[in-house]
């Protein structure tokens, strides 16, 4: 199949990408611009209370999907014809499954307090963040149906929605009310709450009260494998932050935490691009095998040329980044944005090196790596963090998606094999790294120069790649043509 014919598939994954994105950029955007407000607000101890109950609700929000959103992806394209049927059996389940998780984790709300922070007086904001993560399991269900259907512009509606509604009303309650940490986490339920009721209207025509039971049955067991998967991710993506609570404090946990926020900007961008990647890919592998092994392979060459290119800047102009939306007190957090970038590279690779997988139904596989990745995380973890601190933490992560990632497609590849240009892969990471490792060694005149210095080394990296053959002419004239008509189709 000539280069031409996947340009409609380019073109639509593109298009979808970046509705999903402007909607996910609201989330982002706010949260940028809203840094400034906090840090003055809140002190870095205060941001590392604010993460470790985020980690909790992460771990809670691992039981209340069940895995059921990825289920949901690979049924209701095999299904064609019992779309409804797939979808409202996940509905009912999730809404029950989750009132009753919960209802049990509000029980133990004081115990979590007094287990994380060795005192109860937080249990009040558990109690706040757990009725959140309900309503936003809802939130989420539904815009997996808005995946589904293709209906990218719903899906960025609620999105922004819910970023404005929790992020105005956590405003109004901190500092106008001066409700502090109570203020920050009931402001975010009350937007979530909002949001969750009209998103379940707008999906009304996707459900019907009965439900099938051997197509949940199916879904169930295709999740269940997702939750030990999702719980070593848990470990290793999120045991970091314990580790530096115990070996060194609240502050190095907040500088850490500001670090990850900066570095998660990829994450922004890959959110963006999954979210039209998981429907488009098996759609089209449900419908032509032939154009999925033509498409997958090239695709995931130029998602690691964008995102690594991307990696490279947040890591070049961290400090720069850090400048305009944090405090002084929150420049230590440079030290721990490069290997972070790189960490979050891996892991949004994770999309297209797993699919061999998912399309095979073949879970288990990912309990099993991903619980290999978590052991050698928390080796990691326990090896460098209590003599470096978070930038030990920040490498123990990149270490461990980089595990992840290669354990994915090797296992997926005896199930569907993809024909990726390893030679090309190789020499694009390669380069990656030495570029954003050898930056900071050249950071060394005033603001203005260095300035001039890191947007010489930006320039270099493209060059580096068109040099060591990873871009090629045939596909910089491709780019061009492809550009001009996803500008005409976008407007």
């Amino acid at each position: 199949m000539s280069k031409i014919s996947l340009e409609k598939y380019f073109v639509s994954l593109s298009k979808d990408s970046l509705i999903y994105g402007l909607g996910n950029a609201v989330l982002r955007i706010l949260a940028l611009l809203t840094a400034p407000i906090f840090t003055r607000v809140f002190v870095p101890a205060e941001y590392g209370i604010i993460s470790l109950i985020a980690t909790v609700i992460s771990f809670l929000s691992i039981f209340l999907i069940f895995g059921m959103d990825n289920a949901l992806f690979v049924s209701y394209y095999q299904y064609k014809r019992q779309k409804k049927e797939v979808i409202s059996s996940a509905f009912w389940f999730l809404l029950l499954w989750g009132l009753t998780i919960t209802a049990l984790a509000s029980v133990f709300s004081r115990n979590f307090s007094e287990i994380i922070f060795k005192t109860p007086i937080y249990r009040q904001l558990f109690l706040l963040t757990f009725a959140t993560a309900y309503f936003t399991l809802l939130i989420n269900l539904a815009k997996t149906v808005f995946r589904l259907e293709f209906r990218a512009k719903t899906f960025a509606l609620i999105s922004a929605l819910n970023a404005f509604l929790s992020t105005g009303l956590m405003i109004l309650l901190v500092v106008y009310f001066k409700k502090g940490l109570i203020g920050y986490f009931a402001g975010s339920l009350a937007g979530t709450f909002g949001s969750s009721l009209l998103a379940l209207f707008l999906i009304r025509d996707s459900l019907q009260f009965r439900l099938s039971y051997p197509k949940l049955k199916e879904m169930l067991l295709f999740g269940v494998f997702i939750v030990p998967a999702s719980l070593s991710f848990f470990v290793f993506d999120l045991s970091d932050r314990f580790f530096i609570n115990h070996y060194w404090n609240l502050t190095e946990l907040g500088l850490y935490a500001i670090g990850i926020n900066i570095a998660s900007l990829i994450v922004f961008f890959s959110y963006a691009l999954g979210q039209a990647w998981s429907p488009q890919v098996m759609k089209m592998y449900f419908s032509s095998k032939k154009v999925f092994h033509q498409f997958v392979p090239r695709f995931f060459v130029y998602y690691l040329l964008f995102f690594f290119i991307l990696a490279a800047a947040i890591s070049i102009f961290g400090q720069e980044i850090l400048r305009i939306f944090a405090t002084p007190k929150f420049y230590g957090a440079s030290k721990v944005i490069a290997p972070l970038a790189m960490a979050m590279v891996f892991s949004s690779s994770n999309q297209v090196t797993a699919i061999g997988l998912m399309v095979a139904r073949k879970t288990k596989y990912f309990a099993f790596y991903t619980f290999l990745a978590a052991i050698l995380n928390l080796i990691l973890n326990f090896a460098l963090i209590p003599q470096y601190g978070m930038v030990g933490a920040s490498w123990a992560t990149a270490g461990s998606y980089l595990f992840l990632t290669v354990t994915y497609y090797w296992a997926g590849s005896r199930y569907i094999h993809l024909d990726i240009d390893w030679q090309k892969i190789f020499k694009l990471v390669l380069l990656s790294l030495v570029v954003i490792l050898a930056s900071p060694l050249s950071w060394r005149f005033g603001f203005g120069v260095n300035l001039l210095v890191k947007i010489a080394e930006m320039m270099i990296l493209p060059m580096l790649f068109y040099f060591f053959g990873v871009i090629e002419k045939q596909e910089i004239n491709y780019l061009k043509i492809f550009l001009k008509r996803f500008l005409r189709i976008a407007k």
